[in-house]
């Protein structure tokens, strides 16, 4: 979507160009694109919630924070610096603890 909002060619959204900027987003594709795969993400999100507890489900998704970053430096050219991946590091870790984690006995 990030690119898509990029090639618009407006620099700045304003009140003034406000309707110009959302036609001009109307017709890319890879504004549709995004909107498409956010839908997809809610159905699934839908799915995993009613399947898993969701004291599991909530820290599995946090696994975006580690597929975001290496989509935006593939698709992007962001930079992500060393303290981000330490972060990242430090997600990894927690779904880890969290999927060794045994369900308790209610």
């Amino acid at each position: 979507m990030k690119k898509g909002l990029a090639q618009t060619g407006i620099s700045a959204v304003t009140f003034h160009n406000l309707i110009e900027f959302g036609l001009r987003n109307l017709s890319s594709w890879l504004i549709w694109s995004g909107i498409f795969i956010y839908i997809a993400s809610f159905v699934l999100w839908l799915v995993i919630i009613y399947r898993i507890d969701i004291s599991i489900a909530m820290p599995l998704g946090s696994a975006a924070y580690i597929f975001i970053p290496i989509m935006a430096i593939i698709f992007l050219h962001e930079h992500v610096g060393p303290l981000r991946w330490f972060g990242i590091a430090m997600v990894v870790l927690g779904i880890y603890f969290i999927s060794q984690s045994k369900k308790e006995a209610v």
